[in-house]
């Protein structure tokens, strides 16, 4: 038996763009935005180091909500350290 993988949905462009403005605001380069940023396998999600092995700077945690009926993907939440600090950002929907 073969399990198939399928991709999730890109986010909204706009939902994209945000991302790239906090990524300059923090000078973060090391997004690909060709990449989808809610497939967890990407430069958006860096997993956590094996025990007893320190973090890599730039570790980054983008994740995305794709549970929407319609089978949308939104960004909901943004982890990120940069050479000085770690960034926690929410995207909520009203």
């Amino acid at each position: 038996m073969v399990e198939a993988q399928v991709e999730p949905p890109y986010p909204p462009d706009y939902e994209v763009r945000a991302l790239r403005e906090i990524a300059t605001e923090l000078g973060k380069k090391d997004w690909n935005y060709n990449e989808n940023p809610c497939n967890n396998k990407s430069s958006w999600f860096t997993p956590p180091p094996p025990p007893n092995v320190p973090e890599a700077i730039n570790n980054s945690i983008v994740t995305c909500n794709c549970s929407f009926p319609s089978g949308e993907c939104h960004i909901d939440g943004m982890l990120t350290q940069t050479l000085t600090k770690w960034v926690y950002c929410s995207f909520t929907r009203h």
